[in-house]
């Protein structure tokens, strides 16, 4: 394999894990974009090989060269496709590290709450989410839907945060489109979203009875 070839070759590597998904989902295949996003870092790693076996394979050659006073054929346009294929194989990585690095810890499925401005939250888990890539069709689904008011999908995390209006959409139907990209999506537990309910319903029975328990020691009193 030349150098050039091998440079071209690492970069379509590295870029697999985040143009292919896109790619795949576009055409409607994403069972396969969910296999690519899975093993992502096998992509990444394998361009970071095949560049620097390239990137040796070239400075063993000019050395030769050198020692033999002899002209390098294409060595211009070798070095071109090397350090453009480096540019990309790190951006991609870094572009993936970066999501590691600097998200928050990892977060299960939430029941949806009550937001002060109206619409309602909730928090799906998504399997399947691995790299930026993924965060992609997920949140273009999302997106589509009538109702929903802001989207941040987290591939770190492995959850999809949506703000809704409860009139015109629901959990069951986000899920719905968050499967049609071909990753799995799930709700939280019936419990999550009972156990809320409850506690607010006995927090105000304990206080109107709190309530109902002074004023009746107050008239108590009083007629004393």
């Amino acid at each position: 394999m030349k150098v050039k070839q091998a440079g071209i070759l690492s970069a379509i590597l590295a870029s697999i894990c985040c143009v292919g998904p896109l790619l795949l989902v576009a055409i409607g295949v994403g069972s396969v974009a969910v296999f690519i996003g899975r093993y992502h870092w096998f992509f990444i790693i394998g361009g970071v090989a095949v560049l620097t076996w390239a990137w040796v394979k070239y400075l063993h050659e000019r050395k030769l060269c050198d020692c033999e006073h002899k002209p390098t054929q294409g060595r211009r346009s070798a070095m071109l496709a090397l350090l453009t294929s480096t540019v990309l194989v790190f951006a991609f990585a870094g572009l993936n590290i970066s999501r590691y690095v600097f998200a928050s810890a990892p977060v299960g499925a939430q029941a949806q709450a009550q937001l002060p401005n109206g619409p309602n939250r909730i928090v799906i888990s998504v399997e399947g989410l691995s790299c930026v890539a993924c965060e992609i069709p997920v949140r273009h689904a999302l997106r589509r839907i009538d109702g929903v008011r802001s989207v941040q999908v987290n591939a770190r995390t492995k959850t999809a945060t949506v703000d809704y209006e409860p009139g015109k959409t629901n959990p069951e139907q986000l899920v719905t489109a968050i499967n049609s990209t071909g990753y799995r999506a799930m709700l939280p537990n019936k419990e999550e979203f009972v156990e809320p309910i409850k506690r607010r319903e006995q927090k105000c029975e304990n206080k109107i009875r709190k309530d109902l328990d002074e004023h009746v020691a107050l008239y108590t009193t009083r007629k004393r």
